[in-house]
């Protein structure tokens, strides 16, 4: 379970608290509403090619670097999902089976201590 920022606190205030907008500021806006768009500094997108669902009606596998070099090392090393899991086990023990059964599958993403302990299982590292 992920930790909670010591610096993040909730702030509670009523709506008596929160000061009014003065008549410059209504102004300001009225007047941003009322101006052209620019839409210069927005990138043109690519079109995009919609996503085929499969017979069972599932999305297909996200592609992922990470999940590819260890389904690469895994062949090299001729390892099971679960000998992976015991061997990641190691560097990560909270990591579940099932996470690194659907992460391999890319039903699912992983956090980082988890990625960490699969990479470190099958001896690879991220450079530049």
């Amino acid at each position: 379970m992920a930790k909670k920022s010591a610096a993040v606190r909730t702030v509670r205030k009523s709506a008596s608290q929160i000061p009014a907008a003065t008549v410059s500021d209504l102004d300001r806006l009225r007047g941003a509403m009322r101006g052209r768009i620019d839409t210069s500094e927005i990138s043109e997108r690519q079109l995009t090619r919609r996503i085929r669902r499969d017979a069972n009606g599932d999305l297909p596998p996200r592609k992922s670097i990470i999940r590819d070099a260890v389904a690469g090392e895994m062949e090299k090393l001729h390892l099971s999902v679960y000998r992976l899991w015991r061997m990641a086990k190691a560097h990560y023990p909270p990591m579940s089976q099932a996470a690194v059964h659907e992460f391999l599958k890319g039903k699912r993403q992983l956090e980082l201590p988890s990625v960490e302990a699969l990479l470190a299982a099958v001896k690879l590292r991220v450079v530049k």
